[in-house]
């Protein structure tokens, strides 16, 4: 027993004394391998190369449905174009029967002066759509106030 116990103190105590080496060691050794990597000349910066910015086209889809926009657009002021000359045509035909009665006429002419307002706001409407300029919301209309 004593020559197990002798051979179990041997061994602990080597471990407690490579426990205390190793740390040890290792704090040492340390600074050393960080001296012996050093670069003996100071690194040269590299510059990054200049950067090269190239237009980015729109995507194909995008420029397809700025395509199709834009002729639904034109053919609504044409619509729109066509729709004035033929109400235009439509008042006259209409007139033509109150030809003697200057109060008839000044109410086609007050109604045919509001047509054409509103063709006009509605044809810069459309073009201001076709040339992206942002549209604000319609006014609400404004409340009668007669009984």
């Amino acid at each position: 027993m004593t020559w197990l116990h002798t051979r179990l103190d041997a061994r602990i105590r080597w471990l407690a004394g490579l426990g205390l080496a190793l740390p040890l060691g290792m704090a040492l050794a340390a600074p050393q391998q960080a001296v012996q990597h050093k670069p003996t000349t100071p690194p040269v910066p590299r510059t990054a190369p200049p950067l090269r910015v190239a237009p980015i086209p729109p995507r194909p889809n995008l420029q397809f449905q700025q395509q199709v926009q834009q002729q639904q657009l034109r053919k609504e002021f044409q619509q729109s174009q066509l729709r004035g000359q033929l109400q235009q045509s439509v008042s006259d035909v209409a007139r033509q029967p109150y030809a003697n009665n200057p109060s008839a006429g000044r109410q086609f002419d007050r109604a045919d002066d509001a047509r054409r307002d509103r063709d006009r706001a509605q044809q810069q409407s459309l073009i201001d759509r076709y040339w992206g300029v942002p549209v604000p919301p319609p006014a609400p209309a404004p409340a009668n106030s007669g009984g």
